[in-house]
């Protein structure tokens, strides 16, 4: 072809590239709600026991409480899940857990999105200890893509239903925004159980007749849909409250067995001879358990003074996605 008939040629080919990148479609937009967490936000709350590329088995998100992830994980599950095959991740929430859980939620849409994109779409199981339960949760239920995304749901003394702790909380004794959100009647426990969990996941929910924190029990830490158990309907009298059930060695066995096999745990599965084994799980950090419950005594003693958390008259306003179904 000679040069001059090829100049119209190339210019026609140019114009075609130009229109095609003019109106090619925009990049799909995830799903559910927009997240206001910025990406420096997330890192700095975010880490992981390894790398998250050609894992054999789903790696387990970890969700705190009124605490950062080393003061509820480091001295429990954060030592022992790697040692058992698993890649552990944890997020460390803002304001120790205590600002608006709807935006705490955000750091564990953007942890499995981004754990899950780093296994080519693999799954990731969630756990989560009192309001890391809810997180988790609320998650799953407002997040259409989150579900198919994890395996299992896994909480340990999460108040479901709420909890009559935080029933002091009124205009005339402001508390933090998320002691609000986890009061029972809540406006964020109606909006979480206004309909079912979200199909795929297998959900555990994990609780002991001991807790001192989230009342009353079971009631308090039941989910429709779930394998509900408490530690003592396997051995009677078990000596766990609300922050020994992360070291407890039942509670260990329940989270294995539904990390081990498909759908929730099964408590038929556990064999009661456990019951005279030993109370904490392995690994576990002994000397540091003092030091946790001396942490979750001062929490409870002065919110304000230990989280710094800043306080309000009234549960925070529900997102506009929360108020719709």
């Amino acid at each position: 072809m000679s040069p001059v008939r090829a100049l119209p040629l190339a210019r026609s080919l140019l114009t075609a590239a130009a229109l095609a990148v003019t109106f090619a479609a925009p990049a799909a937009a995830a799903p559910g709600p927009p997240i206001t967490v910025t990406t420096a936000e997330f890192d700095q709350a975010f880490e992981c026991s390894g790398p998250l590329t050609g894992l054999t088995r789903d790696p387990v998100l970890l969700t705190p409480a009124f605490s950062t992830a080393d003061e509820s994980y480091a001295w429990n599950y954060r030592r022992q899940l790697p040692k058992a095959g698993i890649t552990t991740c944890s997020l460390t929430m803002p304001e120790h857990g205590f600002g608006d859980m709807q935006r705490t939620a955000e750091y564990v849409v953007t942890a499995v999105r981004r754990m899950s994109a780093a296994r080519g779409g693999g799954q990731v199981a969630l756990m989560g200890h009192a309001l890391g339960g809810l997180s988790n949760l609320w998650a799953l239920r407002f997040w259409p893509d989150l579900p198919g995304l994890v395996s299992d749901d896994i909480a340990l003394a999460a108040p479901f239903q709420g909890t009559s702790t935080a029933g002091g909380c009124k205009a005339s004794s402001p508390c933090p925004q998320s002691l609000w959100q986890i009061a029972q009647r809540s406006a964020f426990i109606s909006a979480l159980n206004r309909v079912a969990p979200p199909k795929g996941p297998g959900y555990t929910s994990i609780a002991t007749a001991f807790d001192e924190v989230i009342t009353p029990q079971p009631s308090a830490s039941r989910l429709p849909g779930a394998v509900n158990v408490s530690l003592q309907s396997i051995c009677p009298l078990r000596p766990a409250e609300h922050f020994l059930i992360l070291a407890d060695n039942i509670a260990y066995l329940l989270v294995m067995d539904a990390l081990n096999n498909p759908g929730p745990a099964n408590p038929s599965r556990i064999n009661r001879l456990w019951c005279f084994g030993p109370l904490y799980l392995p690994g576990t950090k002994i000397e540091s358990i003092p030091t946790t419950l001396g942490y979750a005594s001062s929490t409870f003693a002065g919110i304000d003074t230990y989280g710094k958390a800043a306080t309000v008259s009234a549960e925070p306003a529900l997102r506009s996605y929360a108020t719709a179904g």
